[in-house]
């Protein structure tokens, strides 16, 4: 019994098993195609609709390279590069370098499918393809949303025309019309990042030996920026520094008070969230060091610092405010942990003083001659204020001031003074402090 039960199973089990076998080939041919379309081997390019195939390929590719920077896959970002051009994938192995030091928190590449154009006679045929690209790209515990910006690539198909990879991302023309300020890991340099509490520091390999130094008062001066300002400016959670010793992304920027980059000791750089918005939202607030300051002792650099980070901490606070005001309070914040004796006054401004002051500086008088000295005046200007009417009515003059509030009438409502009797009196402080 028990052998005739034996045969008789494995007569029924040799069908079931050609079944079964079956069934698993048609459930595989059956999902074989979703599978095939999230892998490297993809579907060719369609010769009754090329264009839709272009597109799904281009797209593929986009997702590849952000799933590759942000899982930090150089050999998936290396996949989605064209090898054609050598110098081009050399520059972009060393774009992916930069930017995968980056704490990513959201990176995506968008097609503007309807910026798909044929490059070249081949074009549209299963040649190349020009296209705009939307980039969201976030740096996590430093931008409170991802900054968007919009560039113009290039896509070749391969030699089985499967899969579209990347071949350019310069299109000079329509760089020229879509202007936008690249970041350092953009730029065709190699950068070095490091971190401390609350900062991340970019830095080259020239300016690199300044990373712990720079980090530190970075670090520090947070707090004490922090213990100046009134609880509801918020502390920056984080701040991203540039220190940089070449001169390329300095070069790059535009909107600074001086032309000559050799004037400038610091900056802080919102960047919005859109790119074409220059006026919009902003993601955040950068400072830039230049790198004669990281030569210059300690002192300087500390109180630099400070300065620029008072600057961040107003934030979308100072907008519209004149800069006598925003950069009189950063001056004023940034000497709060020096010992009154051991303030140090800018070199021109006892001598513009003793030419004679007898107004509150244009945003203008910052970036000309005797910008130094504007400067020192609208610091002792701030001190001023703070010492008669209280430091809460600088805050006060700055939430009035917002968004272009008249100055003349707010300094006269809030303090009850002209704003020429205003600069005179914080001159003749400055005068008596230092003589």
């Amino acid at each position: 019994m028990t052998g005739r039960s034996s045969m008789s199973t494995g007569r029924t089990s040799a069908p079931d098993s050609r079944y079964r076998r079956l069934a698993a080939l048609l459930s595989l041919a059956l999902l074989g195609p979703a599978f095939a379309a999230c892998g490297d081997d993809d579907v060719p390019v369609s010769p009754d609709d090329p264009e839709r195939y272009v597109v799904e390929a281009i797209e593929r590719t986009l997702h590849q390279r952000a799933r590759a920077m942000l899982n930090g896959d150089s050999v998936g970002f290396d996949r989605s590069l064209a090898r054609r051009d050598a110098a081009f994938v050399e520059a972009q192995d060393r774009y992916y370098g930069n930017v995968t030091q980056l704490p990513l928190g959201a990176v995506r590449f968008t097609l503007g499918t309807e910026s798909l154009e044929p490059d070249g006679p081949d074009g549209g045929d299963g040649g190349a393809y020009w296209a705009e690209i939307t980039i969201r790209l976030q740096i996590e515990g430093y931008d409170v949303a991802p900054v968007v910006t919009r560039d113009r690539w290039r896509f070749v198909p391969t030699a089985n025309q499967r899969r579209y990879l990347l071949a350019s991302t310069t299109d000079r023309a329509w760089e020229a019309d879509h202007p936008s300020q690249p970041q350092p890991w953009d730029l065709d340099e190699e950068i070095e990042v490091r971190d401390a509490p609350g900062v991340l520091g970019i830095f080259d390999d020239d300016s690199l030996g300044s990373a712990s130094s720079v980090l530190d008062a970075v670090s520090l001066g947070r707090f004490q920026v922090k213990s100046v300002l009134p609880t509801e400016l918020s502390d920056p959670g984080g701040v991203v520094l540039y220190a940089l010793s070449d001169p390329a992304f300095v070069d790059s920027l535009s909107g600074l008070p001086f032309s000559d980059p050799d004037r400038l000791d610091g900056a802080t750089i919102p960047v919005p969230r859109d790119a074409t918005d220059a006026d919009g939202r902003v993601a955040s607030y950068r400072i830039l060091l230049s790198p004669h300051v990281l030569d210059q002792g300690e002192e300087v650099l500390d109180r630099l610092v400070r300065h620029e980070l008072t600057h961040v901490a107003l934030g979308e606070r100072a907008q519209g405010v004149p800069l006598w005001l925003t950069e009189g309070i950063a001056e004023y914040v940034s000497v709060q942990p020096i010992a009154p004796a051991e303030r140090r006054l800018q070199t021109d401004a006892l001598n513009l003083a003793a030419s004679g002051v007898d107004d509150l500086p244009s945003d203008a008088d910052f970036g000309g001659e005797h910008a130094e000295g504007w400067y020192a005046v609208s610091w002792w200007v701030c001190e001023y204020i703070a010492a008669t009417y209280g430091a809460d009515a600088l805050w006060l003059l700055l939430d009035a001031l917002h968004d272009g509030g008249d100055q003349a009438s707010v300094i006269s409502q809030q303090l009850g003074i002209s704003t020429s009797a205003l600069a005179e009196q914080g001159v003749a402080l400055m005068r008596r402090t230092y003589g």
